[in-house]
């Protein structure tokens, strides 16, 4: 097993409901194939540096993953087929690189200096 970091980002007309749905079906689909969940994060409804099929904004979702290539590739394969995700990145990181601290995306806008 090994880490892998995923981001995506659902379209800009699904609710925020529906998008942490999406979340739940990755996160059950982990967990069937035998993987855990180390980290899960709802970065919020943000803009998109550009547009991407008709979508200004989007539903960013973070996860960090401990899992299999195969399910990987399985999971990016189920995620190409979902029209509401209009963009997917997956990373695979190392032991030492991951962080259970919230991410910077998480922290207030006070923090940071």
């Amino acid at each position: 097993m090994s880490l892998y970091e995923l981001v995506f980002i659902a379209r800009q007309e699904v609710s925020p409901v529906r998008a942490k749905e999406l979340a739940k079906k990755v996160n059950d689909f982990i967990k069937t194939k035998g993987g855990k969940i180390k980290k899960e994060e709802y970065w919020g409804f943000k803009n998109l540096a550009y547009q991407i099929k008709k979508s200004r904004k989007g539903h960013y979702i973070f996860f960090i993953l401990d899992t299999t290539e195969k399910t990987v590739l399985e999971l990016k394969t189920q995620i190409k087929l979902t029209q509401d995700i209009i963009r997917h990145m997956f990373l695979k990181i190392k032991e030492k690189d991951f962080d259970k601290n919230p991410s910077e995306m998480m922290k207030d806008d006070r923090d940071k200096d």
